[in-house]
């Protein structure tokens, strides 16, 4: 995830670039009706008369949603009554705030949460470092970490101490969670139209063991301040041309090339419990022609969590992009395939609005049985133990 909109975006951004593949002439009538469903369905969290058994099933999914937010008054509803389990902090969410400010904001969600006896909140941002520093300032602007490994011999070392730096700042904001670090590898590939990924200018190498060596450090270094680290994005963008914010993207290497080259970084840290995992919205035709990694259930359901054996968590990349949202089936769809096959969390940061149709398909999908009730338990569990260790309290 990299994308940051200017100060001035709207939450319907994400919405109004997906009517582009509706006719022109009926637009305007789709957009009226695609608001109106949103806003009717937003009413709804703050009316006395909203069922208690519902409140129950929402809160049980909320538990796998994080957003983002424009709007802080459209996000309280949703904390208080769990309808979500974790916020994503990013740029515009802090301009004019000071430290103090952001942490008592931050303090503030979590009290709400105890008084309404939830599990904690989980806080997520963008704090990779160079041009994805979402939280700087107040927290220092530091240069790539990869720029860092130049002059020194020992970049273990070098990695460990750039990730205290950011663990200690984000520690003390209440930020559990960085979506860092990128650990795709530069293939050398520049596209001139890509705004947002640059894998190039974010990865820590081009060689998997260097990048496993040094994404070891660095998340030692987050760790050590109780901030968790995000190993991103499976299977891997540094052999992707084209931008997943902007349109769908293809990996088309074989799986013996990635198993040897893109893959290996994931499998070593995730066998070690290194972090969490971000799942791309690429789709590697070699695993799955059919759907990309964030709903892959070849990837998802029989590489990681079958030959893998991988218990920690994974974590869907922003689900606003559009590599997401243009996938056969429609991101609603997806959003259940990625909770039944062994997703932990859908991140929905940029667009907000996208929160309340992925909701009300998964309630849907709940009510008429189309949820693994078994996937779902084992993924709590899941997030019951990473909450145990990283979550405030």
């Amino acid at each position: 995830m990299a994308r940051q909109p200017t100060g001035g975006a709207r939450a319907t951004a994400g919405a109004s670039s997906a009517l582009s593949a509706v006719p022109g002439f009926i637009r305007p009538v789709v957009a009226i009706l695609a608001a109106s469903a949103a806003i009717a369905l937003a009413w709804c969290w703050d009316q006395p008369f909203f069922d208690h058994d519902d409140l129950a099933l929402v809160r049980q999914l909320g538990t796998h949603l994080m957003i983002g937010y424009t709007d802080e008054t459209a996000l309280l509803p949703l904390l208080e009554r769990g309808a979500v389990g974790g916020v994503f902090v990013t740029r515009r969410n802090i301009e004019g705030l000071n430290a103090a400010q952001i942490t008592a904001t931050i303090s503030r969600w979590q009290a709400l949460r105890r008084a309404r006896q939830l599990p904690p909140l989980v806080v997520a941002t963008d704090q990779e470092g160079g041009i994805v520093s979402r939280m700087a300032p107040p927290l220092p602007q530091q240069p790539p970490l990869r720029q860092r490994f130049a002059d020194h011999v020992d970049d273990v070392a070098v990695a460990e101490a750039y990730g205290a730096v950011q663990g200690q700042g984000l520690a003390v904001l209440g930020i559990q969670l960085n979506f860092s670090p990128v650990i795709d590898l530069d293939w050398g590939i520049s596209n001139p139209d890509d705004r947002y990924s640059r894998i190039g200018l974010r990865a820590l190498g081009a060689q998997p063991d260097e990048v496993t060596r040094r994404t070891r450090g660095y998340c030692a270094g987050l760790r050590r301040f109780g901030v968790d680290c995000t190993l991103k994005h499976l299977p891997g963008l540094g052999r992707v041309y084209e931008d997943t914010h902007a349109q769908s993207a293809r990996i088309t290497a074989p799986l013996s090339a990635l198993q040897q080259t893109d893959l290996k970084p994931f499998r070593q840290l995730m066998s070690e419990g290194a972090g969490m995992v971000m799942l791309s919205h690429a789709t590697a035709t070699a695993i799955d022609p059919d759907h990309p990694a964030s709903s892959s259930p070849t990837l998802i359901g029989d590489l990681v969590r079958g030959q893998w054996r991988y218990q920690g968590l994974l974590i869907t990349d922003d689900l606003s992009m559009s590599a997401a949202r243009e996938q056969a089936g429609g991101l609603e769809d997806a959003a259940v395939r990625s909770l039944n096959i062994g997703a932990d969390w859908l991140l929905i940061a940029w667009d907000p609005a996208l929160y309340y149709p992925v909701m009300a398909r998964l309630l849907e999908a709940a009510q008429q049985g189309e949820l693994s009730q078994g996937r779902l338990a084992a993924s709590r569990q899941r997030i019951a133990r990473w909450q145990s260790r990283f979550a405030a309290h």
